[in-house]
This record gives C-alpha cells, structure tokens and sequence, in this order.
C-alpha cells in the first residue's frame, strides 16, 4: 500500500509563513450561511486559503436534491442551497485567480442523511466533474491520483458505507471516509487511535478535541508540555498509519453561542491551541471563526 508515503508527500508543514505560502491547516466548520442561499462563507474561506472546506448535506425529496445545511431533511420556513448552486461557482471564481498555496484541496462532507438517493446523486456530481477530484482505485494497491480536491466523507457511517457498496473491485474511488472519536472517546494510549494502516477508501480520522484534552474546549486548562506532547505523539502516530487528521472544533470565546461545546474560556486559549496544532502538524483545525485563525497562523 502505497498511501503512507503518498500522506508524508502531502502533509502541511507548520508554522505558515507568508514567505513560502502554503494552504492554512485549517477546516472552514459547516462552510455555509443559516437559512440563506448567499455563499460569503465559502467565498470567504477561499479567500483566506483556508485547505478544508467542510459542508452539511441533507436531502431534499421533495425536489430530490442536495441541500447545505445542518439538516437532514429541509425544514419548514428555512432556505437551503443545493449543492451545486452553492459550489459550483464560488469554486470556478476561485480558480480563474490560481493561489499560490493551491489552497483549498479538500472538500469534507458532513452527511446528515443517509438517504440512497442523496449518495447516488452526489456520486453523480464526482462523476460529472472528473478533472476536480482525486482518485485511487478499489484495490489493496491504492495510489491516490491528486486533483484539486480530495473529498473526505464525515457524518453518517451509513451514508459512507452506502458509498462504498457502490465502488465495484477494481473500481475507481472519487471520495473517501474517515472514522470519528467522539467527545467521548479519550484513550490514553495514543497508538490505540489508529492501530492499523489506513486502507484505499479509509484514509482521513477526525478527532474531537476532547481526545487531546479530555473535556474538549469548555474544560480546558492552561495548556501544558504534556498536552503538546501528547498532541505530537498522536499526529506522529496517524501520520505513521497513513491518514490524514482534522480536529473539531476550536473556537475562541466569540464563537457561535449555539457551539458553546466548542468554545474555549477566551480568545487567547483558542489561539494557543490553533498555534500548538499547526506546529503539531496537526493537517487540520476546523474552527468557525476563518479570519481570527488566518490572522493567527499568518502572524498578523
């Protein structure tokens, strides 16, 4: 299996500079607007070289299409994007004007409904746009074909399995999942997270930050040699395995009032952590807050 090298090839290194500009590691959290169909979050993550835009998709059967946003299904007096009018142009704007950092090369789905309907048409929206999306075939020898984005499935275990038992052997995967540890799932051994290389379809883990430090963001203390250590040894130890690693979700006392669970006692707790991260070679942060993290990174 080739993926761990191909991993080590990709990762992000920390800290970013503005001399050698590289994407921000950073995860742009639940990239859209509330009850709106205007796309200035993602156009603001693009703009800020954010790598990981992540986005909710529900289903909507009714007019049997994808929508963004928090829900499953649309509900009543609430707007929803569809998928493609929410992407599709913001994205094509932003590759007519080519970034250095080549930023954003991943986009995370967070799949709120595992409707076979909503799988099948999002296989179609890869399919339809072969030159966006990397690849690697269903075989034990996966190399990864490198496009502008590779899309990380997150979410619905269902939805993802669904996916997968649509891919015949020998066949040609456009997205790939991961796995998730919960708030809950703290284990002090940190080879306990990813005991086994990663395969061709599993390639990302995403970690509640409660698995750094148990809690998460509202129980947090100051921030200690062992925290870092700990985060170091876990980011080793993934990237070890061959996968890729996104932390949810740091943010500063400003955050969304409906996000307490991930907000820190301060601004200041949420920019240690973002710093430690990056330096961790964590390859993602995800946050709400795309401005004060870009500021942080970028040292200004």
């Amino acid at each position: 299996m080739k993926i761990r090298a191909i991993v080590l090839a990709l990762l992000v290194a920390a800290p970013v500079s503005a001399e050698s500009p590289k994407p921000l590691p950073v995860s742009a959290h639940n990239c859209y607007p509330a009850n709106s169909t205007r796309n200035e979050p993602v156009v603001e993550a693009l703009a800020l070289g954010i790598d990981n835009i992540e986005i909710d998709l529900g289903w909507d059967q009714a007019q049997k299409k994808l929508i963004v946003g928090h829900d499953a299904t649309p509900q009543p007096g609430l707007t929803y994007p569809s998928l493609e009018a929410y992407l599709v142009p913001a994205f094509e704007a932003h590759w007519r004007q080519p970034r250095g950092d080549q930023a954003p090369t991943v986009l995370t789905i967070d799949w709120k409904t595992d409707n076979p309907d909503a799988i099948l048409q999002f296989q179609a929206f890869l399919e339809a746009h072969p030159d966006w999306f990397s690849t690697a075939p269903k075989a034990a020898d996966s190399p990864l074909t490198v496009r502008r984005l590779t899309v990380c499935f997150t979410g619905s275990d269902r939805a993802k399995e669904q996916y997968d038992s649509l891919i015949p052997a020998g066949g040609t995967y456009r997205a790939f999942r991961d796995k998730v540890f919960g708030g809950g799932q703290f284990q002090k051994d940190v080879a306990a997270y990813a005991p086994a290389p990663a395969t061709a379809y599993h390639r990302f883990l995403t970690f509640h930050w409660g698995n750094v430090e148990a809690g998460g963001p509202p129980l947090a203390g100051a921030w200690t040699d062992e925290d870092r250590d700990r985060l170091s040894s876990l980011m080793t130890q993934v990237h070890r395995q061959g996968f890729r690693a996104r932390f949810y979700c740091l943010n500063g006392h400003r955050g969304p009032a409906l996000l307490s669970p991930y907000r820190f006692r301060d601004d200041e707790a949420a920019r240690i952590r973002w710093q430690a991260a990056a330096q961790a070679g964590v390859d993602w942060v995800a946050t709400d807050e795309y401005a004060e993290i870009s500021r942080a990174l970028r040292g200004r």
